[in-house]
């Protein structure tokens, strides 16, 4: 299989951003970005793979610090030349993920990026989403107290398939742990409308006991919204 058929364009974006912008160390990229094994002795080989399908070698290090891509866009190295193209989009489509936030928080029902083909468009408008509700709940689980930003989750109140007009309303998600992101999205407990735990039919004694202590803690921003709750508890607990 060839290296590039692995990772998703949005993935492989980070990737050489990370490289060619952050100066990362294969090492570093591959265990943050690609989530993989990279041992001080000899990791990273994965990344620079991936790197090296488009002929960006060592001496390219941190080279957007040094050079636009305009001004490298001149080279005759086709592979090189679609990785800086990947870069490019991957910037235009950030900036303008974070306006689409800034001027309105609601969603756009006439231009859903949800439904775009392009899947780095697509996922740099579900990671700035992640980013507003971490932020939202302050990085920390909103029935615990974890706060690893690898083991949060931005968990959606309406599934992602039941409302595609409601993906990226920061209402209609919820900081969970992963632990508890699969208790909810599986329907053993849910939220009320005063924003208290509740749990669903199929809970037992023992989901009660793990859950009978904690307190939902209110976001800063975009509590979430009522009705998207009574659906959840409606639909996906019962």
């Amino acid at each position: 299989m060839i290296i590039t058929e692995k990772f998703d364009n949005y993935t492989i974006a980070e990737v050489i951003k990370a490289y060619l912008i952050d100066g990362e160390s294969h090492r570093n990229i591959q265990r943050k970005i690609l989530g993989l094994p990279a041992p001080t002795k000899g990791g990273g080989f994965v990344a620079m793979d991936l790197l090296h399908h488009y002929n960006i070698h060592g001496d390219k290090k941190g080279l957007l610090n040094k050079k636009s891509i305009s001004e490298l866009n001149t080279s005759d190295d086709l592979e090189f030349k679609k990785a800086l193209d990947m870069i490019n989009e991957f910037n235009l489509i950030k900036e303008e993920a974070e306006e689409y936030y800034i001027i309105n928080q609601e969603i756009n029902k006439n231009n859903n990026p949800t439904e775009s083909k392009n899947n780095i468009k697509v996922r740099a408008y579900q990671n700035k989403l992640r980013e507003i509700v971490l932020d939202n709940y302050n990085s920390t689980c909103s029935i615990c107290e974890i706060n690893k930003s690898d083991l949060l989750v931005c968990s959606h109140i309406k599934p992602w398939m039941a409302d595609k007009e409601q993906r990226l309303n920061p209402q209609n998600a919820i900081c969970f742990c992963v632990l508890h992101d699969k208790m909810f999205a599986r329907g053993y407990f849910s939220i009320d409308s005063k924003y208290n735990i509740i749990f669903g039919p199929k809970s037992d004694n023992q989901i009660k006991k793990l859950l009978n202590n904690l307190k939902f803690k209110e976001p800063k921003v975009n509590k979430p919204d009522i009705s998207f709750l009574e659906y959840h508890y409606n639909e996906i607990c019962n």
